[in-house]
């Protein structure tokens, strides 16, 4: 059997391992016991928001006397979980949403609507919709408004710098008026009657990131959540590619990604830390020498550099 075969074999067993053990069961209770926010216990399973009758869940992490605190306020991070837009759940990342808390970032960790049922821009909005969330609860969550960054891996990683990148001119903000209706921390009824008017973020993590949809052969992702090739909808993944929005002003951007990666090019991130450079954007990219999945499994050293670079920018 050749290298790569044997290669490819052992990352779909990382990978099928990895689904497995971050899958525990769930609380199917649909009124989770909050505590207090100062409770260093996860608040499991609470509804940030609601779009086309799809209630949008997401695990609340807390922390005790964060170093981080200014005026009594955390930061905040947005955990967001890949899965190649189509699977994947937010269980996917509770290693990160941990390791944050345990360095003194509570975390949102959250799932969003899945291809192939909702398309392109879907998770996009449902991702701003969880900054929404964050800012408008920031005072009941002891959050700073002004200090929340976003953490993904692979189409998590997209859906970050999509949230973090893109203005409302941009079209993929939805305020006018957001068709979402977003909740108050605690309740699955009392909706947030003001939204935020800026859903700008501080800092962003991205590993994996697809940053270019134009750049790469149509496949099975591409398929599920855009359902039509690039040649036929050219403008579409342009809108969807990160890369299109580079631009001078944008927050503090650390990348990392594995250098034998099969399944996202590692050029689509070396192509957009450089593109970040050129527009003076505080960028440092990270890479390493693994493959899509076992980047991600085998993830200490890239993901302590994030921590250590979001502490830094927060």
């Amino acid at each position: 059997m050749q290298l790569t075969s044997i290669l490819t074999l052992i990352a779909l067993a990382l990978l099928t391992n990895c689904a497995t053990a971050a899958s525990p069961a769930k609380n199917k209770s649909n009124s989770p016991s909050l505590g207090s926010v100062s409770d260093a216990t996860p608040v499991r399973d609470l509804v940030f928001a609601q779009r086309t009758k799809v209630l949008l869940k997401a695990d609340w992490h807390p922390v005790n006397g964060s170093p981080l605190a200014r005026d009594g306020k955390n930061p905040a991070c947005i955990v967001i979980h890949g899965g190649g837009w189509y699977k994947g759940d937010k269980t996917d990342m509770e290693s990160i949403s941990r390791r944050l808390a345990r360095r003194g970032i509570p975390s949102l960790n959250i799932n969003y609507r899945l291809a192939p049922e909702f398309r392109f821009p879907s998770p996009v909005l449902d991702t701003k919709d969880a900054i929404r969330w964050v800012k408008a609860n920031s005072q009941a969550l002891g959050v700073d408004p002004a200090r929340i960054c976003m953490f993904g891996y692979s189409a998590g990683a997209h859906l970050a710098l999509m949230s973090g990148f893109t203005r409302p001119k941009d079209g993929l903000d939805d305020t006018t008026p957001p068709t979402a209706r977003i909740f108050r921390f605690g309740s699955q009824s009392e909706l947030i009657r003001k939204m935020p008017a800026d859903l700008g973020v501080k800092v962003l993590v991205s590993g994996g990131t697809p940053s270019d949809l134009t750049d790469g052969k149509y496949n099975e992702y591409y398929e599920k959540f855009f359902g039509r090739p690039p040649s036929e909808i050219p403008d579409t993944y342009r809108k969807a590619s990160p890369v299109t929005y580079v631009r001078r002003g944008l927050p503090p951007v650390f990348l990392y990604h594995g250098n034998h990666d099969w399944i996202v090019d590692v050029e689509q991130s070396r192509r957009l830390a450089v593109n970040l450079k050129k527009q003076d954007v505080d960028t440092e990219y990270l890479e390493v020498t693994l493959g899509h999945v076992a980047t991600f499994l085998f993830d200490d050293k890239e993901v302590n550099a994030a921590v250590s670079f979001l502490e830094s920018r927060i």
